[in-house]
């Protein structure tokens, strides 16, 4: 069993250094449209997402961490989620038709304490390009404390598409 649990905190240990660096997913220059600021106030871990740069095949993901209560080592990875703005409330944007199954790799993108992070993300092989009208992006947070030990959470940034 402590051979198990040492395995898994290596295995940790090793994507928390690999995901030191700012991501970004095959985004080029885009012309922007406009950028709403949702969750402006933290959540219980002190993260705000914001969007910049939108364009209706992307989008810059800005991730800004202060303070927070029972903040660990915060990180995220590749997945995302878009839904839109309907009479009934959020609901997920349909994937554009895949040759194959998607599926999201497992990266952990470390949010640093007290700073902010960055992520490029370029939705057209996922959606297609997104019509006019009101979007959220979700990016799941984890807080891991220790091995076999973490917390997730999904947080929104929300922008509108002319």
């Amino acid at each position: 069993m402590k051979k198990l649990i040492a395995l898994v905190f290596a295995l940790v240990c090793v994507l928390s250094v690999a995901g030191c660096a700012s991501k970004t997913d095959n985004g080029g220059p885009q012309k922007p449209t406009e950028s709403i600021i949702s969750n402006s106030k933290p959540n219980q871990w002190g993260i705000v997402l914001e969007a910049e740069n939108i364009t209706a095949s992307g989008l810059t993901i800005v991730c800004s961490h202060s303070g927070g209560e029972n903040a660990a080592e915060l990180s995220t990875g590749s997945y995302y989620v878009i839904q839109k703005l309907e009479n009934t409330g959020w609901i997920d944007v349909e994937y554009a038709p895949q040759e194959h199954d998607i599926a999201w790799t497992s990266e952990a993108w470390i949010i640093q304490k007290e700073g902010t992070t960055k992520w490029d993300v370029n939705w057209e092989w996922l959606y297609g390009e997104l019509s006019a009208g009101e979007y959220r992006i979700g990016k799941e947070i984890m807080n891991f404390k220790a091995a076999g030990e973490y917390e997730t959470e999904l947080v929104y940034a929300e922008f509108v598409i002319r």
